[in-house]
């Protein structure tokens, strides 16, 4: 008995058409197709290393404006991800969108409430609140300001922070060393 190419032999011997038809897939395309799982796996490790390199697990800023000089602190801690205030010689940003011009805070002498700064804070609040029903609110908010900023300003930004529920400050700082 010679030896024959194994293959499919199920119903292949009926000889009614439409079963020949059926098991044969009627010059159809088959359903089976072969995965090529080596371009699949390189996909993945690509995947991955991307989103490892784009996580940031000590706290670092993601949003760093490069027109802000920030101060340089010897004591220093990582932050917790928060809302950033970024404070630099022309406009009051609330990550990365303008919320109130610097010249315009200096100019008036008054402690005023930044309206727009806390209408953002409370709407940022109650997406907080939402998604995490059963916790406590922090009330934490980083404010990464300019070296040459006036402290009225930086004292406006702070009660407008608060009022809008936001009492946890935190300073972004270049670090020097000695961090805990």
């Amino acid at each position: 008995m010679p030896v024959h190419v194994p293959g499919p032999v199920l119903l292949h011997k009926i000889p009614l058409k439409f079963v020949h038809d059926k098991v044969t897939g009627g010059g159809k395309k088959a359903v089976d197709q072969s995965l090529p799982l080596v371009p699949f796996i390189d996909f993945l490790i690509v995947l991955i290393v991307f989103l490892i390199m784009q996580f940031a697990s000590s706290g670092e800023l993601l949003t760093t404006i490069p027109t802000i000089q920030m101060p340089k602190a010897q004591n220093t801690e990582s932050l917790e991800i928060s809302p950033i205030i970024a404070i630099d010689r022309n406009i009051v940003a609330l990550d990365g969108n303008r919320v109130a011009d610097t010249n315009t805070l200096l100019s008036n002498p008054q402690m005023e409430r930044i309206e727009p700064l806390i209408q953002h804070l409370e709407t940022l609040k109650r997406n907080w609140s939402i998604l995490h029903p059963a916790e406590p609110f922090p009330g934490n908010v980083i404010l990464q300001a300019d070296v040459d900023i006036d402290f009225r300003v930086i004292k406006k930004v702070m009660f407008s922070a608060a009022q809008a529920g936001y009492a946890n400050v935190s300073f972004a700082v270049e670090s020097l060393g000695g961090s805990e």
